[in-house]
């Protein structure tokens, strides 16, 4: 006959947490993201960052699985990675880390949250970098004295960038029936909304004659390398940097570079935070304040051609 009372061993088979090891809940967690629609580039952040920490817990010594680990564990990791590692790029591993463990708390699969109490590091706001105007005309001569068509589809993107502020993966994601005009729908956007830019004259003209040289291929992708194929980001990043490296210019030159220089440019001719948040698709208004306030000293500039009231008091 059946006790009433639980035994301890019956006990301790209820109370036990589900036994996994990394390799089942990386992939249940990976799964996870997936049905959340969430990019395969951000699949691969997720992947990165696990792969950093095996790596620096062999570095530590530390014989455990990811699945095993504590908070004291973790905060090895952080004061190794804090002696080579910028705060920024520590806090973006750690945003790769706390959601795994969130996951796999939900899920009952660890006693307790390793991550629950990591905080990411605070970090002193810097003045970004942008490009001044004798910057761009450089590397845009740069582009245009080497007279091929790398160079020449190089200079058409390095002009949208600027002309338009898109992310690079969102511009080499451009397809042609994503062009109307002065129009351009951005559909593979990082929040996965689509918007609309618009595009100046020139860069209307600019891009009419790339189609022409482009000419007519077996895919709709907008942006191709040599083999007629889509191109990829981390081709044109380096072609960009080489072309900055060789105008002499010191400072880092980047897409996301343009696209803070298009922010900067937009906020000093006077558009409204709203609408600029808009057109560079940040899904709140955080990223964009931050924009306005980094620039405070060409704003005082900008502050001091306002209308003097004085008058009426």
């Amino acid at each position: 006959m059946r006790r009433k009372e639980l035994s301890q061993s019956e006990r301790e088979i209820i109370n036990q947490v589900t036994k996994i090891n990394d390799e089942l809940a990386i992939k249940e967690f990976l799964k996870s993201r997936r049905l959340k629609n969430v990019r395969e580039t951000t699949i691969k952040y997720y992947e990165d960052a696990f792969h950093v920490l095996k790596r620096d817990l062999t570095k530590l010594k530390i014989k455990k699985q990811l699945v095993e680990l504590e908070e004291k564990d973790l905060e090895k990791i952080i004061l190794l990675w804090q002696k080579k590692l910028k705060v920024t790029t520590i806090n973006s591993k750690l945003r790769g880390i706390r959601p795994f463990y969130a996951f796999l708390e939900e899920k009952k699969w660890i006693k307790t949250n390793p991550a629950a109490n990591i905080n990411l590091l605070r970090d002193r706001k810097k003045i970004r970098e942008t490009l001044e105007d004798d910057e761009i005309r450089k590397v845009a001569d740069n582009f245009k004295k080497q007279n091929t068509f790398p160079a020449f589809r190089d200079l058409v993107i390095f002009q949208l960038l600027l002309d338009t502020g898109i992310r690079i993966n969102e511009c080499l994601s451009i397809q042609l029936n994503d062009i109307d005009g002065k129009r351009l729908v951005i559909t593979e956007s990082k929040n996965l909304q689509q918007r609309m830019v618009f595009l100046s004259k020139n860069m209307q003209e600019k891009l009419k004659i790339y189609l022409k040289v482009r000419g007519s291929l077996h895919h709709d992708y907008l942006f191709v390398n040599q083999d007629n194929e889509r191109l990829s980001k981390n081709t044109f990043q380096e072609r960009l940097r080489m072309a900055a490296r060789a105008c002499g210019i010191k400072k880092q030159v980047s897409p996301h570079v343009c696209r803070r220089t298009y922010a900067k440019k937009a906020i000093l001719k006077g558009m409204d935070p709203f609408s600029l948040a808009v057109l560079l698709g940040h899904s709140t208004l955080e990223v964009t304040k931050r924009y306005v306030q980094i620039w405070g000293a060409d704003l005082e500039k900008q502050a001091s051609k306002k209308e003097d009231f004085s008058e009426f008091f």
